[in-house]
């Protein structure tokens, strides 16, 4: 029975060490990569001595509240390393604990039984051979198994419910697994040291298994919720191109007719400095009648409707674009990309209480076989980026910052691309599509 409650320190220690940055590994971090693999190594070594001289070796109560005090320290490394939230920490923890719990169950339960007795393999090199060979295959298949839903570990939150739920269901596995220990004759127990062995490994297999699968299930939730976000705001950004068709179409006119009445005008002026006038309000309605002229109706549409908008709230827009370039974008892609695009930076450039830096400029230019569209426009607060993405200042987040997303699965559906960055007080949204 001895053998089976002790687990070698240093192996217990490892497993839930690379339990943990397992999961940090993949989820957004604070420090650089180098930072954070030599602080963790500093964590390895803190930890294995702190667990052999204080926990291994122990038992009962005292073995149960120490190893419950270890697993809170395993809750300090996602807080200290990954930029996420108190629930996601709690949450990560949870799994990478029992996820070591299992790994170093099975591999010193298939060493103790089978392999130690094996030539070359019950002294320290082999055991250390055929527990360092059990982890890589245990973290390579929790690999495989979470490779397909990386992008939802980086940018998915974690209800705080959901979080308590895993550690409840932690807490839980780890008791069933544990209960032979405590009583040979309560159900799911047994006094036999292989059956014992078997027993905890199976329990941990189970509810490492049933953690990844409740995973899974969020991140597909995840998932149709963006989906159905970044459907929302295709639609809102195609309606939006709808409504302001009309209108625009009626300002041109207006404009066209008020050029000629200008000439009309200008032929029966005499004054000097009313001609003046009449040429500086020509040149007004000539510089905004080219800078939405660029070869792009749908373009143009969204130009001007921006456009007006901005001279109404004292920003300056301004435009180079070859249009024809776009050509082979549908209207609703076209909506997403200049609609979210110039949303964004009105929004930021709305905020800048310097007149003279509120300023947005557009350019869409070829750049080989692509078309390069780029936004840039000058912030007053600088930007937060979580997974290469800006976060939204909205305090509902799980309802917004989806114009950025959706400009990239726009790029991304044509073969392209979309970044972002700052530099120098501005931001820019560079969007690289192939000609079609």
């Amino acid at each position: 029975m001895n053998v089976i409650r002790n687990v070698p320190g240093l192996w217990t220690s490892a497993f839930h060490w690379l339990g943990y940055m397992f999961f940090i590994s993949i989820l957004p971090k604070r420090l650089k990569a180098w930072q954070t693999w030599l602080v963790s190594a500093a964590f390895l070594a803190l930890q294995t001595a702190l667990y052999i001289a204080f926990i291994a070796d122990r038992s009962g109560i005292y073995f149960n509240v120490t190893n419950t005090l270890f697993a809170l320290w395993t809750l300090i490394p996602f807080v200290l390393f990954c930029e996420i939230g108190v629930a996601d920490a709690v949450y990560y923890c949870a799994r990478a604990f029992i996820l070591s719990a299992f790994g170093v169950s099975i591999a010193w339960q298939f060493y103790a039984l089978y392999v130690s007795p094996l030539p070359l393999m019950g002294g320290f090199f082999g055991e250390c051979a055929f527990m360092i060979f059990t982890a890589a295959a245990v973290f390579s298949a929790a690999f495989l198994a979470e490779r397909g839903h990386i992008r939802e570990d980086a940018e998915m939150r974690i209800k705080p419910s959901t979080a308590i739920t895993t550690v409840l269901s932690a807490v839980s596995i780890y008791i069933l697994s544990s209960l032979s220990y405590f009583s040979s004759d309560a159900p799911f127990t047994s006094n036999s040291v292989p059956e014992i062995f078997a027993l905890r490994s199976l329990v941990y297999f189970g509810g490492t298994a049933m953690l990844f699968a409740l995973h899974f299930q969020l991140c597909d939730n995840y998932s149709r919720q963006e989906r159905n976000a970044l459907q929302n705001v295709l639609n809102t950004q195609y309606a939006n191109f709808r409504a302001n068709q009309e209108s625009v179409s009626i300002v041109n006119q207006k404009y066209h007719d008020l050029k000629h009445q200008i000439t009309l005008l200008r032929s029966n002026i005499g004054d000097d400095k009313k001609l003046e006038y009449l040429d500086e309000v020509e040149r007004e309605i000539g510089a905004f009648e080219a800078q939405n002229k660029t070869g792009n109706e749908v373009l143009d549409t969204i130009l001007t409707g921006k456009s007006l908008y901005c001279h109404e709230h004292g920003i300056t827009l301004t435009c180079v674009a070859d249009g024809k370039l776009l050509d082979f974008l549908s209207v609703m892609d076209m909506s997403a990309i200049f609609g979210n695009a110039l949303d964004n930076a009105i929004e930021s450039a709305e905020k800048i209480t310097d007149p003279a830096k509120r300023l947005i400029h557009v350019t869409v230019s070829r750049q080989k076989g692509f078309a390069s569209v780029i936004v840039r426009n000058r912030y007053g607060e600088e930007p937060r980026f979580s997974g290469g993405m800006p976060v939204t200042s909205k305090g509902d987040r799980e309802n917004h910052g989806y114009g950025v997303r959706s400009i990239v699965a726009t790029a991304e559906k044509y073969g392209g691309t979309a970044t972002v960055g700052v530099k120098d007080g501005w931001f820019s949204l560079n969007v690289l599509l192939p000609i079609k």
